[in-house]
């Protein structure tokens, strides 16, 4: 797939670009029925909303609610599908093109997961980086995330600030967990700009690791999933001995 010079200068100035329909719908239905699946077996590893401890989740793992799967780990590793999918050679000509780079690499250290918002206990995410815990020699990383359904706002899809991977974060703009403190002045009017990312399935939103982006919970009486992968290209690369080095990359 060739992108249009329009399509790339919107990526570099926006952090984001949509792509519609891009995964055939026999290996997407494939990917909704491992998902299913392995959400209904609890096959580990993965991560609680109790875990995690953001706005709208239980309390606790003992609390009501408290077992609910927020992200199944390791998506590259559940099935051939997931693999099958992460080695799509449309989506590695755009990563080619967006990273400027013949070489593509998938990171099985961060995301590699399947998120999910499940009724009543998903929970809120506020406005931060996915750059913020990784350590790589630099922070052109993109993520794709793929929709298994309609994604909007009643059902917790992303928000993203436009433009905002470029910001330059003065002190007092993120906590000590790096989240925008959103009371802050210079935060203010970045906020105003806020675009919800409503999908359908099989769309594909494509963003740099740096932008600011956030979620409702569920509010639905529908599950929502969304299948996460991170790439860069040849010349970035992940720090020795850091958690950025846990797993092996995968040259696609």
């Amino acid at each position: 797939m060739q992108l249009t010079e329009q399509q790339i200068k919107q990526f570099n100035q926006e952090g984001y670009l949509i792509q519609r329909q891009l995964i055939d719908m026999a290996l997407l239905n494939e990917l909704r029925t491992q998902i299913k699946t392995q959400l209904q077996l609890r096959i580990p590893p993965f991560e609680l909303e109790a875990e995690v401890g953001y706005p709208k989740a239980p309390l606790s793992i003992d609390a009501e609610g408290g077992q609910t799967i927020r992200r199944l780990l390791l998506a590259y590793s559940r099935d051939a599908a997931f693999r099958e999918w992460a080695k799509n050679k449309v989506v590695k000509n755009i990563l080619q093109q967006l990273l400027s780079s013949s070489e593509i690499y998938l990171v099985q250290s961060h995301h590699n997961c399947i998120m999910t918002k499940q009724p009543q206990y998903s929970s809120q995410t506020g406005w931060h980086r996915d750059i913020r815990y990784w350590k790589f020699s630099d922070d052109l990383l993109i993520n794709s995330w793929l929709s298994m359904g309609d994604e909007n706002n009643a059902n917790g899809c992303l928000k993203v600030l436009p433009g905002s991977h470029k910001i330059e974060v003065e002190e007092g703009m993120v906590d000590k967990e790096l989240f925008l403190n959103e009371a802050h002045s210079m935060s203010k009017p970045w906020l105003e700009t806020a675009v919800d990312v409503e999908l359908a399935a099989g769309d594909v939103l494509f963003f740099h690791a740096k932008l600011f982006h956030a979620a409702n919970n569920n509010q639905t009486e529908q599950a929502k999933f969304s299948l996460v992968n991170s790439y860069h290209g040849s010349d970035t690369q992940p720090l020795p001995n850091s958690k950025s080095t846990t797993y092996e990359e995968v040259m696609i």
